[in-house]
C-alpha cells in the first residue's frame, strides 16, 4: 500500500508539490472509501477494507493523472510567484542600499564646526531610518505577494480536488 500511495506523487517534482499531490489524492480516496463503506453490508468481515478498494479505483481512474497535472501546474505557479516576489524584493533593497554605499563618515570629520557635524550626523541617522523603513515596506510587499500566491494555490488545489472526485459505486 505504501508504494501505491507514494506513486500518487510524481518523482521529479518538488517536496511541496509531492505533499500537495498526496494530500489531494488522499482527500479524494478517503471520501470515496467512506462512500464505499456506507454502501456495503456491515456484516462481511472477510471483505477488503474500503480504503484499499477506493485507492485501487482512484489509481485506475483518469482522475489520478488529472489531479497530478493540475496540482503540478498550481504548485509551479505558486513557486514562480514566490520566487518573483523574492527577486523583486532583493533587487529593490539592493538598488536602494547601493545609493547609500560609499558615503562614509570621513567627510564629517572635515567639517569645521560642531553644529555642522551634529546636523550631518542627524542627516545620516535620518537616512538610515529611511533605509530601514524602505526595507520594511518592501518586506511587507513581498509577504503580501507570497500570501496572495498561497491563497491562490489553496483555491486551485481545492478546485482540482473537488472537480476530480470519484463517482459513487
Amino acid at each position: 500500500m505504501r508504494s501505491k500511495l507514494l506513486s500518487i506523487a510524481s518523482d521529479s517534482s518538488s517536496p511541496s508539490e509531492n505533499i500537495v499531490q498526496l494530500c489531494s489524492a488522499l482527500v479524494i480516496v478517503f471520501e470515496h472509501s467512506f462512500y464505499i463503506f456506507d454502501k456495503r453490508p456491515h456484516f462481511r468481515p472477510q471483505s477488503v477494507p474500503s480504503f484499499y478498494v477506493a485507492l485501487e479505483q482512484y489509481m485506475a481512474s483518469q482522475h489520478a493523472a488529472a489531479v497530478r497535472e493540475g496540482v503540478s501546474a498550481a504548485v509551479q505557479a505558486y513557486e514562480e510567484a514566490v520566487a518573483t516576489a523574492s527577486h523583486v524584493y532583493e533587487e529593490a533593497v539592493k538598488a536602494f542600499v547601493y545609493t547609500y554605499q560609499g558615503k562614509s563618515l570621513a567627510w564629517m570629520a572635515k567639517l569645521p564646526f560642531e553644529p555642522f557635524k551634529r546636523r550631518a550626523k542627524e542627516a545620516i541617522e535620518r537616512s538610515q531610518e529611511a533605509k530601514q523603513s524602505f526595507e520594511r515596506s518592501k518586506q511587507e510587499e513581498k509577504e503580501f505577494s507570497c500570501s496572495r500566491a498561497k491563497a491562490e494555490l489553496i483555491k486551485a488545489v481545492l478546485d482540482i480536488t473537488l472537480n476530480h472526485r470519484l463517482p459513487g459505486p
